[in-house]
């Protein structure tokens, strides 16, 4: 199991240098015509397209599931309505109910988790600076996507 998740970091992290590697080649590309015409025209900029997940780099690595940290990326991208809902679930399990997940720590920390694939208790045992960091990540990841 631990192999598995090996591997998918490595194909995520694979998949995040293709696309920085594609946005280098436009940036290029761009330059190229400018040098070209001698002129750049800011209307024909694509919007860059930003993504969802997030790296946390640590102050000081971290221990988390019986390993060693000094960043850890949160795939949020990748998290869909049943992780949303098994995260209600949860919290009605344990007698907590959310009214607006956008501004409840117990329901971002537990995204968090999710969308880094750890246990949410780890993420609320972080230190306040980390905690916050990643928890606010959260937030402003539901709140982008119309929660």
């Amino acid at each position: 199991m631990e192999d598995m998740k090996n591997m998918n970091m490595e194909e995520q992290t694979a998949e995040e240098q293709t696309a920085e590697e594609q946005q280098e080649e436009e940036m290029r590309e761009e330059q190229k015509e400018a040098q070209k015409k001698g002129i750049v025209n800011m209307n024909d900029k694509k919007p860059k397209e930003e993504s969802g997940n997030y790296t946390h780099y640590f102050r000081k690595p971290e221990i988390i599931g019986g390993k060693t940290y000094k960043s850890l990326t949160f795939y949020f991208e990748r998290l869909c309505g049943e992780d949303i809902e098994a995260i209600e679930e949860e919290l009605q399990v344990q007698n907590k109910y959310v009214l607006s997940p956008e501004i409840s720590s117990t329901f971002q920390s537990m995204l968090a988790a999710r969308a880094a694939g750890v246990a949410s208790d780890e993420i609320r045992r972080l230190k306040v600076y980390d905690y916050m960091k990643i928890k606010n990540k959260a937030r402003d990841f539901l709140v982008n996507m119309g929660y």
